[in-house]
C-alpha cells in the first residue's frame, strides 16, 4: 500500500473568501484521524522551535504578519506538554491563507545513483562541487568546461544525475555496497526550467507527464536527451559526506528532513520553520507540515513540494504526486481569539 505514511484527513468546512484573512481553526477543520497520529509533525515542530524558527520569523519580510516572537515563544513553550494532538492546534492556532488561487503540490525524495571515485569507461559523468567560476554558465557549458579539481565523483548516467540535481541531494552507491551521502552544494545562479513542461508543449509525451514518463522518454530517445536536459539551464553542485549516510537530507533550514512532514515552499512568502497545513483540494485532505526547504521550481503562494523520504516507494510516491493545493499558515492565537 503506497500510502502507508503519515496522512491526516479532516472534514473541510470553511474556505476563506478574502485573501490574507485569519481563519479560526475550529472553522477550518474537525479532526478525523484516518491512519496515524501527528507525532512526527510535533517532533519536527519542537526541533525548529528550539533552533531556527524565531530567527527566521524575525528576519522574514512578512514579520509580524504570522505572529510576533513573543507569541511564538509562548506556543513553543507549550510544546513541552505530553498532550500533543490535533486539539493542540485547535486551541493554540488560527490560520491565514495568502491566496485562494489554487497551486500545485508535488513530491521530492532522496534518489540513489551509482558512483565511483575514479573515472572509467562506464563512470564518465562528473558530479561537481561548486565554484564561483560556474556562475551564470549554462548547463551545457559547465559540462564541457568543468575543472578536474572540482570533480567529487563520477557517475554512469547523465539522466540519473539530472534527476539527482532536481531532487537536490541523495545517496551515491559505490562498489561493495558502500554508500556515500551527496548533499546540495550550490547552483549556477540560472533560472530553473521544467523539462516536463517542455516535452508536453512540444507534444513529445502523450498523456501523463511525471518523473517516470520523462525518464522513459529520455532513455528511449538518447539522441534527443542532451538537448532536452539542456533546456533547464540551472545546474546543481554537491558536497559529499562519507560518514552520515543514514541521516536524512538536510533542508535549506539547516536541519534534517522528516518524510511526509517536511515541505519545500517559496521563501518569498513563507519563513522557513513555520508550520503549515497543506490542503489537497481535490479530496479535501489536509496535511500539517513544517516549511523546511526551498527549490528552484517551488514558486508561488500555493506551491509546495512534499519530502517523501528515501527508497523505491518514496520515489514512486514523489514521482506520481501532483495535486491541486491551498496552503494555510498556522498563526498563534491572540489572547482575545
Amino acid at each position: 500500500m503506497i500510502l502507508k505514511v503519515l496522512i491526516l484527513s479532516f472534514i473541510f468546512v470553511y474556505k476563506d473568501a478574502q485573501s490574507k484573512n485569519s481563519i479560526d481553526t475550529n472553522e477550518l477543520i474537525k479532526s478525523n484521524l484516518v491512519e496515524k497520529d501527528v507525532s512526527n509533525f510535533f517532533k519536527l515542530f519542537k526541533k525548529v522551535c528550539e533552533k531556527k524558527l524565531h530567527e527566521n520569523l524575525q528576519k522574514h519580510r512578512s514579520y509580524p504578519n504570522f505572529g510576533t516572537i513573543s507569541q511564538w515563544k509562548m506556543v513553543c513553550k507549550k510544546l513541552n506538554t505530553k498532550k500533543l494532538n490535533l486539539s493542540f492546534l485547535v486551541q493554540n492556532f488560527k490560520h491565514k491563507v495568502l491566496s485562494n488561487k489554487q497551486g500545485i503540490l508535488t513530491g521530492y525524495y532522496e534518489p540513489e545513483i551509482n558512483v565511483s571515485f575514479k573515472k572509467t569507461k562506464k563512470f564518465n559523468v562528473p558530479i561537481l562541487r561548486y565554484s564561483k567560476s560556474y556562475d551564470q554558465l549554462d548547463r551545457s557549458k559547465i559540462e564541457s568546461n568543468f575543472k578536474m579539481q572540482d570533480v567529487l565523483l563520477w557517475t554512469d548516467s547523465k539522466i540519473e544525475l539530472f534527476f539527482l540535481q532536481i531532487q537536490g541531494s541523495g545517496i551515491g552507491s559505490l562498489e561493495k555496497k558502500k554508500k556515500i551521502k551527496i548533499n546540495y552544494g550550490g547552483n549556477n545562479k540560472k533560472k530553473y526550467s521544467s523539462i516536463g513542461k517542455f516535452l508536453k508543449e512540444r507534444k513529445l509525451i502523450n498523456g501523463e507527464v511525471n518523473l517516470f514518463t520523462i525518464k522513459k522518454f529520455l532513455y528511449q530517445n538518447p539522441r534527443l536527451a542532451d538537448n532536452i536536459l539542456n533546456h533547464n539551464k540551472r545546474y546543481i553542485f554537491f558536497n559529499i559526506d562519507e560518514k552520515n549516510t543514514e541521516k536524512s537530507s538536510v533542508g535549506s533550514i539547516g536541519l534534517s528532513l522528516l518524510p511526509f512532514v517536511s515541505a519545500a515552499i517559496d521563501k518569498e512568502y513563507y519563513p522557513l520553520g513555520i508550520p503549515l497545513i497543506l490542503d489537497k483540494v481535490s479530496n479535501s485532505t489536509l496535511l500539517p507540515v513544517i516549511s523546511m526547504d526551498t527549490g528552484g521550481a517551488i514558486i508561488g503562494k500555493n506551491r509546495a513540494d512534499l519530502f517523501t523520504g528515501r527508497g523505491v516507494e518514496a520515489e514512486k510516491i514523489a514521482g506520481e504526486l501532483k495535486e491541486k493545493l491551498l496552503i494555510y499558515v498556522l498563526v498563534p492565537k491572540d489572547k482575545n481569539d
